[in-house]
């Protein structure tokens, strides 16, 4: 289902759209496989990640998650769908890796109860992009409520547009730079973008990582 970047929608009606794609397990944007820049950052860059708890909103297979997980960083990975949340449990297992590290939760992002020491990490990719427009006001004003003061967001932007006419269904929606500093300036500050990261072989040109700090 496509549906215009202008207007509104109900939260609860759109959201229908991800529990039909894994009932039906048309997963497209999934490349199964860690995102080729969030592994730059951290192996060839060598980002230092906070200790503490961390988040993957919309987190599917889990791939990040589990990536990002160590013994001083306990990942959780969200999404709407239980149908994700059981197919990551199960990658994750098969992995072996320790529930300890990383678990996955059926949650709604937007409602879920935030635990009181908050998050000091998030990563956010086909995320935001798979959001109405009319939601990422609320997208960044949940992130500043999810992170505490002097936690990160990484955010790896994607699909950027190449012009106005492209931005006008989805999802995904077609997205911008701007788009981000318009809704996460006022409680976060830039100290990592990088135009030139790593991609996915069908996302060249497509796709800026960065990291902000919880003002």
């Amino acid at each position: 289902m496509s549906y215009q970047a202008s207007g509104t929608v109900a939260p609860d009606e759109y959201n229908q759209i991800w529990h039909n794609c894994w009932k039906t397990m048309t997963t497209k944007w999934d490349k199964g496989e860690v995102s080729p820049a969030l592994r730059e950052l951290v192996e060839e860059k060598q980002w230092k990640l906070p200790s503490g708890q961390g988040i993957v909103p919309g987190c599917g297979r889990g791939y990040d998650a589990m990536y990002l997980a160590s013994p001083s960083l306990h990942m959780v990975g969200a999404d709407l769908s239980p149908i994700a949340v059981e197919t990551a449990t199960k990658l994750r297992d098969e992995a072996g890796i320790s529930s300890d590290l990383v678990d996955f939760q059926t949650l709604d992002f937007f409602k879920f109860e935030v635990p009181e020491s908050k998050f000091q990490l998030a990563y956010d990719y086909t995320f935001f992009c798979a959001l109405h427009p009319s939601m990422r006001a609320s997208w960044g004003a949940r992130y500043a409520d999810v992170i505490s003061p002097g936690g990160q967001l990484i955010a790896l932007m994607y699909p950027l547009a190449k012009s106005d006419e492209d931005r006008n269904c989805g999802p995904p929606f077609l997205l911008s730079e701007a788009d981000y500093h318009k809704v996460l300036d006022d409680n976060f500050e830039l100290i990592h973008v990088d135009p030139k990261c790593k991609t996915h072989d069908t996302r060249v040109g497509e796709e800026i990582i960065t990291v902000w700090r919880r003002k």
